[in-house]
């Protein structure tokens, strides 16, 4: 996998996903946060929703919320989760995820954690082969 250079954008993007979890955790209904930084440059952030029945990622949230406020292209994306720890800490996207974020383009680049290490990739490399309706 080809990993590209944390820069201080990232870490901003980093610091918005944790912000809107530790604004917004509820114990049992959100404790995911993630942030999509559009090709703007602005920044768009969402919690993940759970039900009894149903749960919808925190970066599917953030790419909805960019949408609805007319972005259409991103440059990066990443999630954190509060589960486990009084501190948000970064995660990698389901594969669920994996598909929705390759879906609005193969270059966004994902931030994540391998081995204790923070990298960044373009999804591409993240998700390898990807369903493409042709």
């Amino acid at each position: 996998m080809k990993y590209l250079p944390v820069t201080e954008a990232d870490r901003e993007l980093i610091e918005a996903a944790k912000a809107v979890i530790r604004n917004n955790y509820v114990a049992g209904r959100h404790h995911v946060g993630a942030a999509v930084r559009g090709m703007s440059g602005q920044v768009y952030a969402g919690v993940h929703l759970e039900s009894h029945a149903i749960d919808i990622c925190a970066e599917a949230v953030a790419l909805g919320t960019a949408a609805s406020n007319g972005e259409r292209e991103f440059r990066g994306i990443v999630a954190v989760t509060m589960a486990g720890g009084k501190e948000p800490r970064i995660i990698s996207p389901c594969g669920v995820c994996r598909e929705l974020i390759r879906f609005y383009g193969n270059d966004i680049e994902v931030l994540f954690m391998e081995r204790d290490e923070l990298r960044k990739c373009r999804i591409d490399d993240l998700l390898p082969a990807a369903y493409i309706d042709s």
